[in-house]
């Protein structure tokens, strides 16, 4: 698998729809915890009006909790770590279902402008949209690096693959994935949640991305030398 250098360049955030007016502090360490307890607050209105099918609503809390959420300072969790993932995921899975499943634009103001443009890519197109996206979202801009999958939660690497699967692109997902094991973060995989999303990762490309491409032989050589998965998963991956 190819390798890489890490580098970073900060998120473009979609200005399309009309932001709901949030307050923060002056200061940098007050704006975050500002940002932090908005965005907690934010969250369950914002899943609720998705799981309500409301996309206008859903997408108006999104732009306005990415109004918030910046790439992280340095390496590392802070304080907005938890809601940068929260939001990514909430985000990337309504375009994925919008784009899926689009409303009827005979009432145009149901369908947000950004969302009726994704309309117009390609699934392929998309999906490396969304990767490139989040790729910005968490890699540190200090020092300035290359956006990388060095940096990305394996959670938002799996709901891209889910969103590969969804759109019928696989070959893009094993990009990603094959990107990311070529880059992951070994400490981060050190840990219990780390290791479990590790194993979430492999089981998608062996059980999900490998058989839909029909790359049998890769996926028998690839277990052959992959230490992690349980011999259930392999021999299923195989057969």
């Amino acid at each position: 698998m190819p390798t890489a250098t890490t580098t970073f360049t900060a998120e473009d955030v979609d200005s399309s729809t009309t932001v709901i007016s949030l307050k923060s502090s002056n200061t940098s360490q007050a704006a975050e915890s500002s940002a932090a307890a908005t965005l907690r607050s934010l969250y369950p209105r914002a899943a609720k009006a998705f799981l309500q099918r409301d996309i206008n609503l859903t997408h108006t809390l999104l732009t306005s909790a990415f109004a918030l959420i910046s790439p992280p300072l340095h390496a590392g969790e802070d304080e907005l770590s938890t809601y940068r993932r929260k939001w990514d995921i909430l985000r990337i899975t309504l375009e994925t279902t919008v784009y899926a499943s689009p409303p009827s634009l005979e009432n145009p103001a149901t369908f947000p402008p950004a969302l009726r443009a994704n309309q117009m890519l390609s699934p392929q197109s998309l999906v490396t949209a969304l990767h490139e996206r989040s790729l910005h979202l968490f890699t540190p801009s200090n020092p300035p690096t290359r956006p990388s999958p060095f940096f990305l939660p394996h959670q938002i690497l799996v709901t891209l693959i889910l969103a590969s699967i969804k759109l019928g692109c696989p070959t893009v997902g094993k990009g990603i994935i094959e990107d990311w094991l070529a880059r992951k973060n070994p400490e981060v995989l050190s840990s219990d949640e780390g290791h479990l999303g590790y194993i979430k990762v492999l089981e998608l490309y062996c059980l999900h991305i490998l058989p839909r491409l029909e790359e049998w032989d890769f996926a028998q050589d690839f277990l052959q030398y992959e230490r992690e998965l349980d011999e259930g998963v392999k021999r299923v991956s195989i057969s």
